[in-house]
This record gives structure tokens, C-alpha cells and sequence, in this order.
């Protein structure tokens, strides 16, 4: 586009709007602004907007929408929804020193904001109202009857972190509330979605507008060529019989504190266990020498009041801070200039890498910096051939060698979601005060996000709640809120589609360890560390609140290292790749380099070049190089045909088992059909997962988790293909190296 085009564009915004930003120091529109301008003004086409952090998507779509209100007179709104209450408290401020020279009001809605505000719309509907998914359910919930009241001018619906809401129950609520609002509107509402960037921007338009993706515009912003420091590095300590990877987390640790003091950094280990570590060690050091904090926790756990004071030290300290955080600093809060990341562990996904590194390096000609640290043990006799190859080194290495090619995975978007469309069904009953089940049925299914839910399933789904008296049918045939119903409808918590986590007593032979807030996706079978050690849930028992553990074989923390992120094909097929050839990344440290030497000469000589199979003594590892959705489902195949099976990441592990014995069962699985989820799963051991997933019948419950978690299809393939496999063998006491 050229100058003069730039220039006509930036005269089609509202003349108040162009001195605020000319007075802000703008000297013009970047290109994803320029793009969207146009699109966002006509008002009748949906766009998603993607680029990296910081890239002005929120300008690109505000300012249009900003300037449309003007024109009318400011009567419109427009709704903006986040994922994060904090993101919101930030757009307030940042979208205040905009609409201040419109006079258009701005209104902050979530849970931690006053009645003023809302009072304050309620009364005036007009102006931009921010909003959380679980607000607008409320507002939904609660005030259905007054839509067309207080969204009757309603503009747009901007909807930003898109791609943090894609493939999850929130993000299908969040679906099912903009299709809700449509309908209570009669009208389409335009739709603009900020997304990072993914694998496929055909799915996120397809999130954005369900059945009709194909017509939404795609905005990308063009790659800002963002300079890279880049260095992983390997930290080794001897294998030892301890519970925790201790001695080179301490290492680490240690190193941190020498590099990063007087610097802004994210540090990024992959668990809120490893982020208390990791806060607690580097605060013993900064104490040891005399010196301030400067290296503060952040995660979900914490109270929101220590999360600020965070936030707000990264942003306007009195001295350069870093934070050890989770993923609640992937998203856009305003945390100011940041230098670097730090990932401990390999990175789960790297569409999640991405997120990271676009935190840092914003300033101007400034590079930004990724350190990449793995912790790893030497293998010993007692350690298995996974460990031989270096598991979570290899995967780091893979997911860096992804994000530098810029492939990132596409969004996975086939859940059924049953659970939150039991929330659905509640919610509409509310907003309608009573519904058929036809049209409830149809709002949400035939035409709402819901759409792999056939009417035979609908109804299965509806007698369960009736059975379970979250709802009744009356004499004129309106859907209306049971017993059971109206307790849970009336409660708070209600308005989210995901579950609450609570504390659970944690238990070993009957003796208490403590307690701990336990997400319900936990299940029988899962790792936790705690009190520093390892430990297997036996069981848990959701209404008393208890988990019975046991200690976890050879002690340490999960091999992969990558949290609960599921782990993608082509991130596994990247793992072979390096492993099969001799390239060594130039951005490895001297340590880091010699073990993927190691790594790639153990693989040729354990004959996993050309094999699938490895056998040592009791133990067979199945390589199948596959992501985790079609591992775990191998693995849940296994199981239910009577073998102890688990998926290792790089591996799929089956104990006291013979590789004839294996390829035996490997071919009674595959000379059957592929099994239905309810053939496989059992749903004792699988917890509570989602939200409503206790009230769901097991035909439901199995799909519904299945279509989550496996990819029985892709499992059951690789079962057929097995009769080409070939075992290579080796000795437990013969080690190679």
C-alpha cells in the first residue's frame, strides 16, 4: 500500500480519534490496520485479525469500530470479550484514552468489578462493554428478556486471544453464547476475532463463525522479522534414586541468579510446582547475597492481589524484576519491555513457544532472548532406552526447530463438549424461562456450535437430567429448571463451563500427606509431585474430596516435561527426524550438543532407525512417532485387551510382556473394527474431567472424553500397520554406553 493510500485510510477515521493519535505520536497505520480498517468499517463481513503480541491488533479493530460509533452519534456498543479478567482491566485503560476524545463510555464486567459500572450501562445502554465469557453468560442468564434493550445497537462482537479459546469447554460456551445473542437479536452481529498466529486460520474462522468460516476475512499481519538470541542448554546430573530432578533444577537455579539479575525475563518452568521451586530458590539466593526480590511467582494458584503486584513490578518496578510463571503470562497483559524468556523443560506445543517469545525483544533494534534449559539425567543400568535418547532434550530441540520454520499446530476443534452443553441446556431455560425441547434442541444444535450432537443423542442427554433433576418437562411440553436444577443455576460458580479446582486430602496407606487444589481432569493413573516426591493417583474419590496415592516407579519428575499441553504428530515426526540424521542445532551449548550426539548414535545402535518395537527383558517400547491424542488411545487399545500399557511421550511402554506377545495382540485388535470409546474406557479410573461430566450416561460420557483425549481411528490404523513392524532387542544389563 503506499503512502497516499495509508493516508486516505487514516482520514477515514473519526476526525477526534485522528488527533488522539497524532498527539500519541502515531506516524501512520501498520499494515494489519490498514487492511482491516476497510473490512471493519463496512460492518458486514466477520474478520479475524492475527498477529504476534504487540502487533496493534487491538488498534486494528478499535479503531474502525470507534469510529463507526461516532458516526452514529455514539448510540452504538460494541462487546468485547477476554479470556482474562486482568487483560480486560488493561484494554480499559488503554481503550479509555481513546474513547475520552469520543465521548463514548467504556464498561468493565467481570467478577472482580463493582456494581457501578453496570448500573451505570444497564441504565444507558451504550459504548464498549468488556466482558468475560462468564459474565456475559450471567448477563444472558439473568437479563434475556432485555436483550433486545441493552444490545439492540450493538455493533460487533470482538472477541480477543481467539486462538486461548479454541478446542476448549470455554471456548465452545463462548460459541454458543454469541450464536445465544444472534438469535435473541434476530440478526447477525459481526464478529472480530484477535488470534496469535496458527497452524491453520481456516479453523480459527471456522471457530469464529460456526458452518460459516468460509466467509470470514483473514487479516494476517505480515512477519515483523523480530531479531532472536537463541541458546538451549543441557544440564546433567547423575541418575540417582531420588523423587525429583532436584540437583539440576538447583543448577539451574543457581545460574538464573548470576544472568538475569537486573533484567526483565519470563521464566517459564512447567509446572506450578517447578514455578514455586524455582521462586523459592532464586529468592534463598538473592537473601544469601543481600540483595532484593527481584524474582517473583505468578500462576492461576495464586490470590489475584499477588498476581498484580507481579504484573505491576514487570511493568513499572522500582528495579528490573523477573517472573517464574505459567501460562497466565502467555496472554497480552501489559507487563511492559520485556528482554527475554526463559523455558525450563521442553515446550509442550509451538504455538505456546511462540506465545513466549513474542513477549520479548519489543523495544526498538532490540533482539529478543530464548534460553532454553533441559535438565537431564545421565542413564544408568536402571534406567530404561528412553532414557538413552534424551527425551525432553530431543523434543526441545524439535519444537525450536518448528517455531524457527514457523509451522505451529492446528487447533484441535472435533470435541463434542457434552458437558458444556449440558450448561447450555441450563442457561437457555433461564434466559427463555422455559423452552421445548425442539427449540432448545435447534438453537443449540442444528444451528448453534453443538452441531455433532445428533437429536437421538439430545435426548438421551436431556432424560439424564431429568433423571438427575437438574430439569423437568411441564403439561405445555416447556423445559424447566428441576429441583436439583435451581440450586446449581442460582450458585456463582454456575456461570463457567469449566470446573472449579478445589482441595483435595492427599493419602498413602491410609496416612494424610496434606492437602491440594485438584483439577477435575485428573484421573486415576496421573503423576503429581508433592512434599517432594513422585507420586501415581491410585484413586480419587470426587464427593469425599480424597486422592489415594502411591509412590511412582524410578522416582522423578514426568519425562516430557511439557504440562498438560497435548503434544502434536509433527512434533514427534520432528523428534525422529533428529534422531535419525546427524545435524546438530549451531544454538546448542557444548553440553547439549554431545548428548544429541549420544542420542542419535544410541538410535541407530538400539536398531530404531529401521524398528518399531525394542524389547528389553520383560518390557516392550513401542515407537510409533505419533502425537499423544493417538498414542494414549494405542495405549487405552492395549489396556483393554488385558496388557499394562502407558504412553512414555517418546514412547509407548508395555510391561511383562514378550514383542511376540505383543504383535499377537497387536493383530487381535486389528483384525476387529475399531472399538467404540465405551468398548474401551473405564470410567472409574478416568475421574471427572469436564465440568457436568458426572451427570452425562456412559454412551455420552465415553464419546464425549474420547473425542477429547483419542484418536481411536489413528490408534487403531497403527495396529493394522503393526504386521510390519520389526523388534530390535537389548539387554537390561548391557548398556551402551
Amino acid at each position: 500500500m503506499t503512502e497516499t493510500d495509508s493516508q486516505a485510510a487514516f482520514e477515514r477515521l473519526a476526525p477526534p480519534l485522528q488527533r488522539c493519535l497524532w498527539e500519541q505520536g502515531w506516524t501512520g497505520l501498520r499494515a494489519a490496520q490498514l487492511e482491516a480498517l476497510p473490512l471493519i468499517l463496512d460492518g458486514r463481513e466477520d474478520v479475524v485479525i492475527t498477529a504476534s503480541t504487540a502487533s496493534g491488533k487491538t488498534e486494528a479493530a478499535f479503531l474502525p469500530l470507534l469510529t463507526r460509533l461516532w458516526q452514529g452519534d455514539g448510540r452504538g456498543v460494541v462487546l468485547y470479550v477476554a479470556p482474562l479478567k486482568a487483560l480486560i482491566n488493561d484494554q480499559e485503560e488503554r481503550l479509555n484514552r481513546l474513547c475520552e476524545h469520543l465521548e463514548i463510555p467504556v464498561f468493565p464486567w467481570h467478577g472482580d468489578i463493582g456494581e457501578a459500572p453496570r448500573r451505570r450501562f444497564l441504565a444507558d445502554p451504550r459504548g464498549l462493554v468488556l466482558i468475560t465469557p462468564e459474565s456475559l453468560e450471567s448477563l444472558l442468564f439473568r437479563r434475556g428478556m432485555e436483550m433486545t434493550r441493552l444490545f439492540g445497537t450493538l455493533e460487533a462482537i470482538v472477541v480477543d486471544e481467539l486462538h486461548a479459546f479454541i478446542g476448549s469447554e470455554r471456548g465452545r460456551q463462548l460459541q454458543s453464547l454469541l450464536h445465544r445473542l444472534d438469535e435473541a437479536l434476530g440478526r447477525r452481529v459481526q464478529r472480530i476475532g484477535l488470534s496469535a498466529t496458527l497452524g491453520d486460520m481456516g479453523l480459527a474462522a471456522d471457530f469464529l463463525r460456526p458452518g460459516g468460516g468460509g466467509e470470514v476475512r483473514v487479516v494476517v499481519s505480515p512477519d515483523d522479522k523480530k531479531l532472536l538470541q537463541l541458546l538451549v542448554k543441557a544440564i546433567t546430573q547423575p541418575s540417582a534414586p531420588s523423587d525429583t530432578q532436584e540437583a539440576a533444577h538447583t543448577a539451574i537455579a543457581a545460574e538464573l541468579f548470576e544472568k538475569l539479575r537486573g533484567a526483565n525475563y519470563l521464566i517459564f518452568p512447567n509446572s506450578t510446582y517447578l514455578v514455586e521451586f524455582y521462586a523459592d530458590a532464586l529468592r534463598q539466593h538473592c537473601e544469601a547475597a543481600g540483595l532484593p526480590v527481584t524474582f517473583i511467582p505468578h500462576h492461576g494458584r495464586l490470590e489475584k492481589g499477588e498476581r498484580e503486584i507481579t504484573e505491576e513490578s514487570l511493568k513499572h518496578g522500582a528495579l528490573p524484576v523477573s517472573a517464574i510463571c505459567t501460562t497466565t503470562l502467555e496472554m497480552g497483559i501489559d507487563i511492559g519491555a520485556i528482554r527475554g524468556v526463559v523455558q525450563i523443560g521442553a515446550p509442550g506445543t509451538v504455538a505456546s513457544l511462540c506465545q513466549r517469545v513474542g513477549r520479548a525483544g519489543r523495544r526498538a533494534n532490540e533482539a529478543a532472548v530464548l534460553w532454553q534449559y533441559c535438565a537431564v539425567e545421565d542413564p544408568s543400568e536402571n534406567s530404561d532406552c528412553a532414557d538413552d535418547l534424551y527425551p525432553d532434550l530431543v523434543q526441545a530441540i524439535a519444537v525450536i526447530r518448528l517455531f524457527l520454520a514457523k509451522w505451529y499446530e492446528p487447533p484441535e476443534t472435533g470435541a463434542l463438549h457434552y458437558s458444556t452443553l449440558v450448561q447450555q441446556v441450563l442457561s437457555l431455560i433461564g434466559e427463555r424461562q422455559g423452552i421445548t425441547a425442539a427449540d432448545a434442541y435447534r438453537t443449540l444444535c442444528k444451528t448453534g456450535p453443538f452441531g455433532g450432537v445428533s437429536e437421538a443423542d439430545f435426548i438421551e442427554l436431556l432424560r439424564a437430567l431429568a433423571a438427575a433433576e437438574l430439569l423437568f418437562q411441564d403439561a405445555n411440553r416447556l423445559l424447566l429448571h428441576g429441583l436439583r436444577g435451581e440450586k446449581r443455576v442460582n450458585h456463582f460458580s454456575f456461570f463457567a463451563a469449566f470446573p472449579d479446582s478445589q482441595e483435595y486430602r492427599l493419602l498413602n496407606t491410609g496416612k494424610e500427606l496434606g492437602k491440594l487444589p485438584l483439577d477435575r481432569r485428573r484421573c486415576a493413573g496421573d503423576v503429581l509431585i508433592f512434599g517432594g516426591r513422585r507420586w501415581r493417583i491410585a484413586a480419587i474419590d470426587h464427593n469425599k474430596r480424597r486422592v489415594d496415592l502411591m509412590p511412582a516407579p524410578a522416582g522423578k519428575l514426568p519425562r516430557t516435561g511439557s504440562g498438560s499441553m497435548v503434544v502434536h504428530d509433527r512434533v514427534r515426526e520432528e523428534m525422529r527426524a533428529l534422531l535419525v540424521g546427524d545435524e546438530c542445532p549451531s544454538w546448542l551449548d557444548a553440553t547439549a550438543r554431545a548428548l544429541l550426539k549420544n542420542a542419535q548414535k544410541d538410535f541407530a545402535a538400539l536398531g530404531l532407525v529401521d524398528n518399531q518395537l525394542l524389547e528389553e527383558g520383560t518390557t516392550v517400547n513401542i515407537f510409533a512417532w505419533r502425537g499423544d491424542r493417538t498414542q494414549n488411545a494405542l495405549a487405552a487399545l492395549l489396556r483393554a485387551n488385558g496388557l499394562k500399557a502407558e504412553n512414555q511421550g517418546i514412547c509407548i511402554q508395555v510391561r511383562e510382556i514378550s514383542a511376540a506377545e505383543l504383535k499377537t495382540t497387536l493383530a487381535i485388535i486389528a483384525a476387529a473394527p475399531c472399538p467404540e470409546p465405551v468398548e474401551v474406557l473405564d470410567r472409574k479410573s478416568l475421574g471427572v474431567p469436564e465440568k457436568w461430566d458426572w451427570v452425562l450416561p456412559d454412551r455420552l460420557f465415553y464419546a464425549g472424553f474420547a473425542s477429547r483425549r483419542l484418536d481411536l481411528a489413528a490408534a487403531h490404523a497403527l495396529c493394522v500397520a503393526s504386521r510390519n513392524w520389526v523388534c530390535s532387542g537389548r539387554s537390561v544389563s548391557n548398556r551402551i554406553r
